[in-house]
């Protein structure tokens, strides 16, 4: 509808303004000074941050790549364009231009993009299981692996519902794109380590952005903040996850000023930077600048 896309970047704006005018208002209880940004604390962070996104590229190109042959620099740059999309118009949008970006069908790159999201959720319980020893969060990860390894029986799991709500043909593709982009046993192992990797990577980017700022938590708050952040961004739907991915975080480390700037200045690092370097990889690639 014509009304969608106005309506979005409306949303957008206005989560947005709202979002700074709340970091600013916070940030008078926090020193911003410029040696905060020039601490060895938030200068790793930034390269902690680069690194998380070059993981999270990596996930992507683990189960695309092994069909497609898709590159690892047009991943790279797809997932560029598409976080810019994602983060000026709409989640939805950004996925779109991705799939046609990486040349692949809609249902397949739907299928990478959820088995993403799953891989990711995985690698964050088995760490918090493993490093917070908590029984809840191995039993989750238990589960979800079972769902990933054994992909018929969801499938199956699930069919009564899509049945009832007339959408079999939806959850048919769905599963379709999502059992391609797979493959065997051993992209998931891999899948799953780089998973860990990116998870393991932006909590410490997490952590280092705390430490810079002032925020105060042990090390396991941070990596359920991550889960967390990146559970609320995808539920609420808001255009890249602005404002939800911040709630996901405060939610884990608090509601502090302290808090507040550290969710900000960590997804700017991780995430809105990007955005701004996907401006320049969505208009290369759609000028022809890579096969």
């Amino acid at each position: 509808m014509k009304w969608r896309k106005p309506a979005t970047l409306l949303l957008t704006a206005g989560i947005t303004a709202y979002l700074l005018h709340k970091v600013y208002r916070e940030a008078s209880a926090v020193d911003l000074s410029a040696s905060l940004f020039f601490s060895p604390y938030f200068l790793l962070a930034v390269v902690t941050g680069l690194i998380g996104y070059l993981f999270y590229t990596a996930l992507w190109y683990v189960y695309v790549h092994h069909s497609t042959g898709v590159s690892f620099r047009k991943t790279l740059l797809a997932t560029l364009a598409g976080t810019y999309l994602g983060f000026s118009l709409n989640s939805a949008v950004g996925v779109l231009v991705k799939v046609w970006l990486l040349g692949t069908d809609y249902w397949y790159t739907m299928g990478v993009g959820l088995l993403a999201i799953a891989t990711e959720f995985l690698s964050g319980l088995i760490l918090i299981a493993l490093i917070g020893k908590n029984a809840v969060a191995l039993l989750l990860a238990g589960a979800l692996g079972v769902a990933i390894v054994f992909d018929k029986t969801a499938y199956h799991f699930l069919y009564p519902l899509f049945r009832a709500i007339k959408k079999r043909h939806t959850l048919d593709e769905m599963y379709s794109g999502w059992h391609r982009a797979r493959g065997n046993i051993k992209t998931v192992l891999l899948g799953i380590v780089v998973g860990i990797l990116l998870i393991a990577t932006n909590s410490i980017t997490l952590y280092m952005t705390a430490k810079a700022v002032g925020a105060e938590g042990d090390y396991p708050k941070f990596l359920e903040a991550i889960l967390y952040s990146n559970f609320l961004g995808g539920v609420l739907g808001t255009p890249g996850g602005i404002g939800a991915n911040e709630l996901g975080i405060t939610i884990a480390i608090g509601d502090s000023p302290a808090a507040i700037v550290t969710a900000f200045l960590y997804k700017f690092i991780t995430q809105y930077a990007y955005a701004i370097a996907g401006a320049l990889a969505f208009y290369h690639l759609t000028a022809g600048g890579e096969s």
